[in-house]
């Protein structure tokens, strides 16, 4: 078998209604529908029919420690460019986001920013390699 693409990654939220807004009015990403009785939000960045669905959770669990088994973050493409990540990086800024875990250097800058269930989101550009 060999894995040819991500399909989509699906997470569990407390606020279906706060999390649509995040990843939709934020990150850019366009409602496609919603299933289970509107308990299931369908989110696409355009290729697929959906890269993120956002389903209300089912129960109130702990939240785990960072490092501990599980996910540990969501990553976006915001562009090609430095430039398209400084826009992104202002605009999560203006909406009140804290960007953090910023990484400058190398082919894939990026920083960090929390969904409103604290499940980590990195925005990235994926720069080209400099001339010789």
């Amino acid at each position: 078998m060999r894995i040819t693409e991500l399909g989509h990654v699906s997470l569990f939220v407390r606020d279906l209604e706060a999390s649509v807004a995040f990843y939709r009015d934020v990150l850019g990403l366009r409602e496609t529908g919603r299933g289970k009785g509107g308990r299931i939000a369908f989110l696409s960045a355009g290729v697929h029919h959906h890269d993120v669905s956002l389903e209300i959770a089912r129960t109130d669990g702990a939240r785990l420690p960072k490092g501990a088994p599980g996910l540990y973050h969501i990553a976006f493409s915001v562009g090609r460019s430095r430039g398209d990540l400084e826009a992104a990086r202002a605009e999560c800024t203006a909406r009140g986001l804290a960007p953090f875990g910023e990484q400058v250097d190398g082919r894939t800058p990026c920083f960090c920013v929390h969904d409103p269930d604290g499940h980590e989101v990195e925005l990235y550009v994926e720069v080209a390699p400099a001339g010789p």
